[in-house]
This record gives C-alpha cells, structure tokens and sequence, in this order.
C-alpha cells in the first residue's frame, strides 16, 4: 500500500478495481475463494433473518419479506 490516506485512496480506484480490492482482501481474510463464499452466505443469511425478526409487522402489514412468509389472515390466530 501506498502511503496515501484511506479516503484518497478509495477516491483514486475506479468501481471495478474497487470491488476487485474487495475480492481479494475476503480471500486473504479467509483463506481460500470457497471460504470466502462460505463467510459471505452466511452474513447474508443473517442479516436477512436478523431484518425479519426486527420488523414491525404491525407498521409494514407484511410488505418487508412479502414472499419469506405466509401473510397472517384475519380469521387465524
């Protein structure tokens, strides 16, 4: 690395080496590409059981994960 700070450094990359820089620091971080996929999954995973779980039913009447769920009918408990 340069001794440039951060943000001027973030500025110089264009979006493509951006993401590319990205690529390879997961895959240093975690090894091999595979463990890398593995570790992105599950942060995905996560994060969209941790939204679920955090979301107002009552304020988004269903709309955040309408098709993650059955939508609750009136007439059922």
């Amino acid at each position: 690395m340069s001794a440039q700070p951060a943000a001027q450094q973030a500025d110089d990359l264009s979006p493509e080496l951006e993401i590319e820089a990205e690529i390879n620091d997961l895959v240093a971080e975690h090894g091999s590409e595979r463990a890398a996929i593995r570790a992105l999954l599950h942060d995905l995973t996560v994060l969209m059981e941790d939204a679920d779980r955090s979301t107002s039913r009552g304020f988004l009447r269903g709309f955040f994960s309408a098709g993650a769920r059955p939508m609750a009918v009136d007439d059922e408990p």
